[in-house]
């Protein structure tokens, strides 16, 4: 899998650095983001295959990436999953109509995060 490129976006050091930790297992290449303007910059540049991805950060936030990502990347150009800490049924329903892959709730569990970056990878490798 070290051909897959997967960008970690949050405006949370520590939430980036745990994640780091728990995908470095996969061998991948990775980038980070600490806020919206820099995701964008890195999707265009990066063009990451997977985007690991928080909702809730200030200025440009995750539904307005996950909204730029679909103007450009179809679901198999680039899996957006989501990592969050809201888990209300209505706004994880909402992350799947508007193209996001899969969601996984914080505290991230290492083994569902790895599950489904396997399961996304498959389209890539």
């Amino acid at each position: 899998m070290e051909d897959l490129r997967i960008l970690i976006v949050d405006d949370i050091p520590t939430n980036v650095a745990l994640i780091a930790a728990i995908i470095k297992k996969l061998n991948v290449r990775q980038e980070t983001a600490g806020n919206g303007e820099e995701a964008l910059s890195l999707i265009d540049s990066f063009k990451p295959h997977i985007v690991l991805l928080d909702l809730m950060m200030p200025g440009i936030d995750g539904w307005d990436i996950i909204k730029a990502i679909r103007e450009k990347y179809s679901k198999e150009q680039m899996s957006i999953i989501v990592t969050s800490a809201i888990t209300d049924y209505g706004t994880i329903t909402e992350c799947q109509n508007i193209g996001v892959d899969d969601f996984i709730t914080k505290p991230i569990m290492p083994d569902l995060l790895l599950n489904s970056i396997q399961l996304n990878a498959l389209k890539f490798i």
